[in-house]
């Protein structure tokens, strides 16, 4: 899976929000597993007070499905 092609420009802003450099190559599966294990540590990190959990969780749900699917 290489992660510049298979998303648009919004979706790589919030990856490298979440500390995931975007490079223009195949993943691997392994690799994947780990973005996707990056942004559920960077939501977790983040105030369920103020509603930030739900927001973030909101903005990476199609992130993290595509990864899912891709694994």
């Amino acid at each position: 899976m290489n992660l510049k092609n298979e998303f648009g420009n919004e979706e790589i802003k919030l990856l490298k929000k979440a500390g995931i450099n975007v490079e223009d190559r195949d993943y691997s599966k392994e690799e994947i597993r780990k973005c996707e294990r990056s942004i559920e540590e960077f939501i977790m990190l983040h105030s369920s007070k103020n509603g930030d959990i739900p927001k973030l969780s909101n903005q990476y749900s199609n992130i993290l499905e595509t990864f899912i699917k891709n694994v």
